[in-house]
């Protein structure tokens, strides 16, 4: 109707009722509708009418609301279906008709929309599992909520942006020294695994980290050449152990599955700096029912560890990220990072989705080199959440910019990651990202 009076004259409203009883609102509207000389085409009784729609030139997708729980039944799979098969722009209203809004999820058969135009907020659905491809270019549209009512839903779930990264980064003073800027100290590599110890700790360097030691029960020094600024040591030196030296830790990549690694992890505990637990330590605290953690310290599983600790199936972590990283972080007593697209955070009966990274992420290392711009911000003084959202959201910006500007998403390596920080951050602080 307002389209009608903005002066779009050749229109139509496709009626997907099928028989259902309607409210009086909607009874109300479709009067109004009638009354501006607006064809009304009902499905169930013309389904041939289906034609027109692909000679369109803009298709407005407003079937299903917010509140779809269950699955699409028969006669709105094939609405949904002539919807998508169209070849021009698709705007949904509020969100896509067919998508789970609280978990991303497809209800059957979703609308693929080109653009989404979201009423008052956005929903947690459309940043993770399936929301990205469905909601196309998100807005959202201010309908008047108040301020009261937008602040009490704002503190359940977060988006982590650009902006907020841009503020928590650390800022250096030319006048600073390299004490200024902490000291990690990760544990990580084994013989056949040194390439983990390799990406961590570099990744924590090019972070801003002051100073970087590995820790490890193998001595990496054929390995020195390729980071010359890492210190080594053992793990028993008691110089890693000395908190006004170290201000924070790493543990996992690559280290082991073993009673070696589970003690390591015992010790951490008695410590009161803040660590990152990955790979085979989230493994060894499962395996030796380490849990649980410290608060301070954040946990950084993939769906697959994810699955370890809560004792379900991987699909299912998959089918409500959200809920799955919360169970978890009451579980193991902790921040957890849970991995994928899009990353969710978990803390404080809260959560925090990272809008950013691909597919080129799916790749051996990646993670290792997270672990290490976690840790290396942690170093600088930065809380868990600070930390842990600012490095993930620059791991994945660095992905989406490799895509972006015509790399393949299959090529991507773990090592390009650490190679193009130094450009995302300079851009990112100049506020020229994208």
């Amino acid at each position: 109707r307002h389209m009608h009076s903005a002066g779009h004259r050749d229109l139509i409203v496709y009626l997907c009722v099928f028989g259902k009883e309607t409210s009086a609102l909607f009874k109300a509207q479709l009067h109004r509708a009638q009354l501006h000389g607006i064809k009304i085409v009902d499905l169930q009784n013309e389904e041939n009418k289906w034609d027109k729609i692909l000679s369109s030139t803009l298709v407005v997708d407003a079937i299903f609301g917010i509140g779809l729980s269950k699955a699409v039944s028969a006669d709105f799979l094939k609405a949904i279906d002539k919807i998508n098969s169209v070849k021009v722009p698709v705007v949904s209203l509020d969100c896509p008709s067919g998508l789970n809004v609280d978990t991303g999820m497809v209800q059957g058969a979703s609308v693929t929309a080109t653009t989404t135009l979201s009423f008052g907020l956005a929903k947690p659905g459309f940043f993770v599992s399936q929301g990205p491809h469905h909601v196309g270019n998100l807005r959202v549209l201010p309908i008047g909520f108040p301020f009261e009512t937008l602040r009490g839903v704002a503190t359940t779930h977060f988006v982590f942006n650009e902006r907020l990264a841009r503020r928590y980064l650390p800022q250096r003073r030319d006048t600073s020294n390299k004490s200024d800027f902490g000291h990690a100290c990760l544990f990580a590599g084994s013989e056949l695994y040194w390439g983990a110890g390799v990406l961590a700790s570099s990744s924590a360097y090019r972070m801003g980290c002051g100073y970087v030691t590995w820790a490890s029960f193998v001595k990496p020094l054929e390995h020195a050449g390729q980071i010359p600024e890492v210190l080594f040591s053992e793990v028993e030196d008691d110089k890693i152990w000395d908190e006004s030296k170290v201000t924070a830790y790493a543990i996992g990549p690559g280290l082991g599955v073993n009673e070696k690694t589970a003690h390591l992890i015992e010790r951490l505990k008695k410590q009161s700096r803040p660590v990152v637990v990955d790979a085979d330590a989230i493994t060894t605290c499962v395996q030796y029912d380490l849990f649980p953690l410290p608060p301070l310290w954040i946990i950084t599983p993939h769906s697959g560890e994810l699955s370890r600790i809560l004792k379900r199936d991987a699909r299912e972590i998959e089918s409500d990220r959200y809920q799955a990283a919360l169970e978890a972080s009451r579980k193991v007593g902790c921040h957890v990072l849970l991995k994928g697209y899009h990353s969710v955070i978990a803390f404080e009966e809260r959560t925090m989705v990272i809008n950013a990274g691909n597919s080129s992420l799916a790749k051996a290392g990646t993670g290792d080199v997270l672990t290490g711009m976690i840790v290396g911000l942690l170093a600088q003084g930065l809380e868990t959440l600070q930390a842990s959202a600012t490095a993930c959201y620059i791991h994945g910006r660095i992905a989406d910019e490799w895509v972006r500007v015509g790399n393949n998403a299959r090529s991507l390596l773990a090592s390009d990651l650490k190679d193009h920080l130094p450009n995302l951050m300079t851009r990112l602080e100049s506020g020229a990202i994208f």
